[in-house]
């Protein structure tokens, strides 16, 4: 109950910008039509709930809310549980989403078990990097934060020349790919919950 609690705050808090990301998503799928909604359905299912976490949590940061959760029932391990827990529930969203849009445009369907599967990937490298940041900007979080460009970059265009070259429909969509992303997401929780453990506030 406790970690609903702490998802329904957080969800609360950031309504309005987990609001206008996935706003602006469906707003580029209408705007793109047919011929480029596969483009923008790949890159948003791969990239919202990631970026859900990182709006949080660069929130929670900013405004040096962490540190006082950390006062109350809260444990340094109930943080880190509960920012998994938002990416669980933002990926189940958009899986929904992914699968309407199978519904509309059935040459989707081989690529949204890719797309989960690399919005697994990145969110297991950008939430333990999440837990580095802080309020007073150290050099870890500055660290943290280069991370987070690179990896975005690389999303972005890794994407777009995958349906520029035409080999996104060469990209694995087996089970395969999604069991290797979930390995991935434990070994990032166990990660996250290190560095967290040992971040001062």
């Amino acid at each position: 109950m406790k970690y609903a609690n702490l998802l329904c705050s957080d969800f609360l808090t950031h309504k309005y910008r987990i609001l206008a990301l996935l706003a602006g998503l469906v707003f580029l799928m209408l705007c793109f039509g047919v011929s480029g909604v596969y483009i923008v359905a790949f890159l948003g299912i791969i990239c919202f709930a990631p970026k859900v976490v990182e709006l949080v949590a660069g929130g929670n940061v900013s405004e040096n809310f962490e540190g006082f959760l950390l006062t109350t029932r809260f444990s340094r391990k109930d943080v880190v549980r509960a920012r998994y827990l938002l990416f669980a529930v933002s990926l189940v969203v958009i899986i929904l989403i992914g699968t309407a849009i199978c519904q509309v445009a059935e040459g989707f369907r081989p690529l949204l078990i890719p797309s989960i599967a690399f919005s697994i990937i990145y969110g297991s490298v950008s939430i333990p990097v999440c837990c580095l940041l802080d309020f007073g900007m150290s050099k870890p979080a500055k660290t943290g934060l280069t991370i987070l460009g690179f990896i975005q970059m690389v999303v972005l265009f890794g994407s777009i020349a995958l349906f520029v070259t035409g080999k996104a429909a060469l990209l694995p969509s087996g089970f395969g790919i999604l069991i290797a992303a979930l390995i991935c997401c434990a070994a990032s929780y166990l990660v996250s919950q290190r560095i967290y453990a040992k971040k001062e506030f």
